[in-house]
């Protein structure tokens, strides 16, 4: 009997020691989950010493607008928020950001690709793919875009359905080869039922649907005029029938 009440009494003391060791623990863990952020937080190793901005070319721009302190420790630092404010930057399609333990703030960027001026009488700006616009710079070998309003910089078109059909309009121009022919120069897209494209040498109309037929049956009639050596004003492939009109010499021209 006096056997069975020391194993007892051993046995609440083991769970008693064992009701402590776990309250222990927890209280431990809650200390090193408050506490150890807040110490790492104050160690000068974990201070932002390095901001790596790739392409290199942004990277002074990109330093200044986001504005991390010197003092700034990385594992304070909130990438959404600066994620969003690079975003906001108008020629920043996308970006990557990511920390790299200790003091290196690592951000590579996205920049929109001018794709397209759009321009009218008054303003002529860039345009990417995804309609946005672009201040105008550089001399870029990109397509004239009438008809459609240019925008505010940094803004997306208010026309998604003529931005749609510019890249219809590309997609099938590369497709079928038309830029061996006829390199296109110029579009007109006022009017969707009668959009123009246009060089030197003359014009091609279409309409904004059923873009692949049409641009098929340009390149066949482009290929035609070019092996007969017909010169033409304008080459119609709106409807069934396309229609080619001849291109008169400047001196029977009224």
């Amino acid at each position: 009997m006096r056997q069975k009440l020391i194993e007892e009494k051993r046995r609440k003391i083991r769970r008693w020691l064992s009701g402590i060791g776990i309250i222990l623990s927890i209280g431990i863990i809650i200390y090193l989950r408050i506490f150890t952020p807040l110490w790492f937080k104050k160690l000068t190793v974990f201070s932002v010493k390095n901001i790596i901005v790739e392409p290199s070319t942004h990277s002074s721009f990109i330093k200044t607008y986001i504005s991390i302190p010197d003092s700034a420790n990385i594992l304070s630092l909130n990438l959404e928020e600066i994620y969003s404010k690079i975003k906001q930057v108008y020629f920043v399609e996308d970006c990557f950001i990511e920390k790299h333990l200790p003091d290196t703030l690592f951000i590579r960027l996205k920049i929109r690709t001018p794709w397209v001026v759009v321009s009218d009488a008054n303003n002529a700006v860039i345009m990417d793919r995804q309609g946005f616009f672009l201040p105008l710079q550089g001399n870029f070998k990109l397509w004239n875009i009438i008809g459609m309003l240019p925008g505010e910089i940094g803004r997306k078109t208010a026309e998604p359905e003529k931005l749609n059909i510019l890249k219809e309009i590309e997609q099938w121009y590369n497709y079928y080869g038309i830029a061996g022919i006829f390199p296109l120069d110029t579009i007109s897209i006022g009017d969707t039922d009668r959009i123009e494209l246009k060089n030197a040498s003359g014009c091609i109309y279409i309409r904004g649907d059923g873009i692949r037929r049409q641009m098929k049956v340009a390149k066949d009639v482009l290929s035609i005029c070019k092996k007969n050596n017909f010169p033409f004003e304008y080459i119609d492939v709106r409807f069934e029938q396309p229609y080619v009109k001849k291109k008169l010499p400047d001196k029977d021209r009224q």
